[in-house]
């Protein structure tokens, strides 16, 4: 059994969180532990765009972060892992992208829908 993980809120702060995101935590334990599968609702579901820009730069006095997290690149990466990754419906159209493209591996759930099946997994966790 896997461990499912719901990730609401997505964005943390570029400078805060820089080469640790949520999904990248997510994707080493889920190497620790065996695989999980993700849920992205709320905000989160940005990271699942297909065609999105990558992060922008950002510049604090002359210095340029370049450790900043791409949410993409941690999905892409969860998915050929073979992690199942759910994007929530009501969610994306939420911020009227119901029809945007996503991430190849991604699917699209009514996440209500998922809550029926939380007894198959051995825990589930929100981040």
């Amino acid at each position: 059994m896997a461990y499912l993980i719901i990730i609401d809120r997505g964005y943390r702060g570029s400078a805060e969180a820089q080469f640790f995101d949520a999904l990248y935590g997510v994707e080493m334990l889920g190497d620790q532990l065996g695989g999980m599968d993700v849920v992205l609702r709320g905000t989160s579901v940005t990271a699942a765009l297909a065609g999105a820009a990558p992060p922008p730069e950002v510049r604090v006095g002359p210095t340029v972060l370049n450790t900043l997290a791409d949410p993409r690149r941690s999905v892409r990466a969860l998915v050929d892992k073979g992690a199942a990754v759910y994007v929530d419906e009501p969610g994306l159209a939420a911020f009227g992208l119901d029809r945007a493209p996503l991430l190849p591996g991604v699917t699209r759930l009514d996440t209500a829908q998922l809550a029926a099946r939380w007894g198959d997994y051995t825990g589930v966790w929100f981040l």
